[in-house]
């Protein structure tokens, strides 16, 4: 019998669909801004797969940066605003 060839994975489409995942998935109260520690409301993708995640204070402070490293920005900040606990 003649063998075939493993077939390795396609890292680029592995990575389209740890995005699509990560996209798809809103920011929970368990999510920590990776500056502060507080609850995160900005997710940056970056290029090379990693992922930022930042309160609303340091998601604005950063937001110019991260629009030029991050392939994707989810930002969950106008949350804040409909936010009935907050008054």
């Amino acid at each position: 019998m003649e063998e075939t060839p493993h077939q390795a994975a396609d890292p680029l489409t592995d990575r389209k669909a740890d995005v699509a995942a990560a996209l798809a998935t809103p920011l929970t109260s368990s999510d920590r801004c990776d500056r502060c520690g507080a609850q995160a409301y900005l997710r940056a993708t970056l290029s090379s797969g990693g992922t930022l995640l930042f309160c609303a204070h340091h998601g604005r402070a950063h937001r110019d940066k991260l629009a030029d490293l991050a392939v994707e920005l989810y930002d969950e900040s106008q949350r804040l605003a409909n936010d009935p606990q907050r008054g």
